[in-house]
């Protein structure tokens, strides 16, 4: 919960950043500069926020079961490609 907390007010004081940045920026090509700069600094603090909250992660919550079918399913895969490619290559010949 804190780490949530601290993005937001991270979040929160950028956007104040921003707003004061572009009010005492004159020019508006450096406003632009300024703004895109802001934006991507945003965006990564989302992408963040996002890859560290592992709430969210797919494999968090998995079963032991459902990890061994999927390393099994996984680890398998490669073989029958290559059994199906040898049946196939000896049908054409």
């Amino acid at each position: 919960m804190s780490t949530i907390t601290s993005w937001n007010q991270e979040e929160e004081r950028m956007y104040s950043e921003l707003k004061a940045l572009v009010e005492e920026v004159e020019g508006q090509e450096q406003r632009r500069k300024m703004l895109n700069r802001m934006i991507k600094q945003l965006r990564n603090a989302r992408w963040r926020k996002k890859i560290l909250n592992m709430d969210n992660h797919p494999f968090s919550n998995l079963r032991p079961a459902q990890l061994g079918i999927m390393i099994t399913t996984g680890a398998l895969a490669p073989i029958v490609v290559f059994c199906i490619f040898i049946w196939v290559s000896l049908w054409v010949e």
